[in-house]
């Protein structure tokens, strides 16, 4: 049987969706009897070259204006460690609990020496999420390069953070995308894109956290944090915006629930979570997040995966472009195109002025799109490992 390694956001990483999405893909392979593992890849190292790549290719974002941040940041992460102690340490321990949850190399690689898994593994999956994201162009590994020629790479649902590339990079994207044999994303507006400037063909298939059920999902989730009043769940990735929260704290406010939200996330406190003025939970990770949106009335989110979760689990949802400008590129496409796909454009709120009541979802046009879709990308993925 031949061995596939994952190359995906998986190791270290402080992302609940992004750790999900690796541990489903993950799953979904060895249910149908395939061995496949995460493999280890330190995604947050930058040899020497790559950051002269990512200098070349972005001018605009140059290594100047970030040694000026720099230090700026390293003071706000001390003062964020000594404020809240304990509780990051608790929070760091959960999510590399969770790691252990799927199979994964022993070995740890970088950019400098992912060479040597190549005798590893005889089929390479790059994805999900956004592994083709601009500033991780300059490594070549998340399009499989370190690979033998004559072994197979190919995507799957990956996503990018932007729209279109600048000229320079996107010459670099063209040419990287000739390693992979077969390509899947999980957002139209990438598939289009690709099949513009290549000549090469894109599927889109779902986000692998579709792929399982919600039954699936709730045999790993920890009800532990799940309080026993009626409460709704924010999770917002951005920082900035206020009437997002605003809008939460409203709802919560009419309808009597408590408000539960995350207040340090991806090892950021977000200043805008003032508005919330809820309870803030320290102690969850990927399996607690499952049981947050599962025991949600409702949820409210900037964040793909916490409106893919509160689709998947049939929660009643608003969905919220994010504040920064790199979020609105990557966040919108992915979401609306998901959206759009199910018929549930209703839940994504664009404008501060709009009411938001409670409207239960009728999920049952979505549902048969979305079981549909899910046969169709577990089969896309088996049929690419076969080919």
């Amino acid at each position: 049987m031949k061995k596939i390694g994952i190359l995906t956001h998986y190791f270290h990483s402080k992302n609940i969706g992004g750790l999900l999405q690796a541990y489903a893909l993950t799953n979904v392979l060895c249910s149908n009897n395939q061995r496949a593992e995460q493999i280890s890849f330190n995604f947050h190292f930058y040899d020497k070259a790559s950051r002269k790549l990512f200098n070349k290719l972005f001018p605009q974002k140059n290594t100047l204006t970030r040694v000026l941040k720099y230090p700026f940041r390293q003071l706000q992460s001390l003062a964020k460690k000594i404020l809240l102690g304990g509780k990051i340490s608790l929070q760091n321990t959960i999510f590399l609990e969770f790691e252990q949850f799927m199979p994964h190399s022993d070995e740890i690689y970088n950019t400098l020496n992912i060479s040597k898994a190549t005798p590893n593994y005889d089929i390479v999956i790059i994805g999900s999420d956004q592994v083709f994201a601009s500033y991780l162009l300059p490594l070549s590994a998340y399009y499989g390069e370190f690979a033998d020629k004559d072994k197979k790479v190919i995507s799957y649902a990956a996503s990018s953070d932007v729209k279109v590339l600048p000229p320079k990079a996107e010459n670099l994207f063209k040419q990287k995308l000739k390693r992979l044999n077969k390509i899947s994303v999980r957002e139209k507006t990438l598939k289009d894109y690709i099949e513009r400037i290549t000549d090469k063909k894109a599927d889109v298939v779902l986000d692998p956290t579709f792929l399982l059920s919600k039954q699936e999902w709730l045999k790993i989730a920890n009800p532990a944090v799940v309080p026993n009043k009626k409460y709704i769940f924010c999770y917002f990735l951005g920082g900035k915006s206020a009437w997002q929260r605003k809008a939460a704290r409203a709802y919560a406010d009419k309808y009597g629930y408590e408000l539960l939200h995350l207040p340090y996330i991806m090892q950021n406190i977000r200043p805008a979570d003032i508005y919330l003025k809820g309870q803030g939970r320290y102690d969850v990770g990927p399996r607690e997040f499952i049981s947050l949106i599962n025991g949600a009335e409702c949820i409210f989110t900037d964040s793909f995966h916490g409106m893919a979760f509160s689709i998947n689990f049939n929660k009643d949802f608003y969905v919220f472009n994010r504040d920064d400008k790199d979020g609105i590129n990557s966040m919108t496409s992915r979401i609306t195109d998901t959206l759009s796909m199910l018929g549930l454009t209703e839940r994504h709120i664009k404008t501060q002025d709009t009411v938001l009541e409670k409207h239960p979802i009728n999920y049952t046009h979505a549902n048969t799109i979305l079981l549909k879709q899910k046969e169709f990308s577990v089969n896309w993925l088996l049929n690419a490992l076969k080919d």
